[in-house]
């Protein structure tokens, strides 16, 4: 009886060491480790594919910017540009110096960018789950193969606008019959603005609207009135302007101002206003940055 008892006592204290071991791991696994979804890496890494994360978000140092305007930021890694976007960004990036930025890398609206969801400070989050802004403009950044390159050069900021000068023009860069393929070439201009557009009645010249703006690339003597750009490729000649470069790509005439009487006019930081042009394409930190949407 003695060895029955003292075999019972011992399974029962095995017993409860066993329950002790099996509560004691049921209370540990009771506390899930919580995994930051953001991937730490250099934003090279992460933005040429390197590092792999389930949801696409990251986390980068804040990183030195190129240009910045309204919610768009660009940086430039050598000769390649990426696009960081947020709220505000233009008045808001200033105060994100040392900070380890949240961003989710994202391919919608091309080209693919780094949208900032979180920003952290000595590790500590300041601001988590930010809003994605709407209605933003990036610029299409096409590749160089597919870019039409095989162009003739001509030097459309000397073309003139008395009347021998328009009709060289007109024989040299606008189709000769309708219908004909449009003659595009290389060109470059040192100048360009974003003005009231030439020629307004003086009533709406003293309170021009958004309507009564225009592009003009400016030559020796005359002007081009630059036509359908892309939203895209207005942010980044903003930022040709802002950097003080020139415009340098393929351009392709669209009108001729017949009419001397018109022609003839100097318009003050125009010269002579000669007609309508496209920006085909242009070139920043040998990216091409597409300018004309055809569609």
């Amino acid at each position: 009886m003695f060895a029955v008892s003292s075999a019972r006592r011992w399974v029962f204290a095995l017993m409860l060491a066993l329950m002790a071991v099996t509560f004691i791991g049921l209370s540990g696994c009771s506390k899930e480790e919580v995994i930051d979804p953001y991937v730490y890496d250099s934003l090279r890494r992460v933005t040429r594919g390197d590092t792999l994360s389930v949801g696409f978000t990251f986390e980068i140092d804040a990183p030195e910017l190129e240009y910045i305007k309204g919610d768009v930021a660009i940086i430039r890694d050598g000769n390649l540009l990426e696009f960081l976007v947020g709220d505000d960004l233009e008045h808001t990036y200033g105060n994100m110096a040392g900070t380890l930025l949240g961003v989710k890398k994202t391919s919608t609206p091309q080209p693919t960018h780094l949208v900032i969801e979180r920003i952290k400070r000595n590790g500590v989050v300041e601001a988590d789950s930010l809003s994605r802004p709407t209605g933003y403009v990036l610029p299409h950044l096409p590749r160089s193969g597919a870019i039409a390159q095989e162009m003739a050069g001509a030097p459309l900021p000397k073309m003139g606008w008395k009347i021998k000068d328009y009709k060289e023009a007109v024989s040299t860069y606008l189709p000769e019959n309708e219908g004909d393929d449009w003659k595009t070439v290389k060109s470059a201009y040192l100048n360009f603005v974003y003005r009231p557009r030439a020629g307004l009645p003086d009533s709406v010249a003293l309170n021009p609207g958004a309507d009564d703006f225009a592009w003009y690339a400016i030559g020796e003597e005359t002007s081009m009135e630059l036509v359908d750009l892309t939203p895209g490729a207005i942010f980044m000649m903003e930022l040709l302007i802002d950097k003080d470069l020139p415009l340098i790509g393929a351009f392709t005439v669209v009108s001729m101002e017949e009419e001397y009487k018109i022609r003839k006019v100097e318009h003050e930081g125009l010269g002579h206003v000669l007609g309508t042009m496209r920006v085909e394409w242009f070139q920043y930190a040998n990216t091409y940055v597409q300018a004309y949407d055809a569609n």
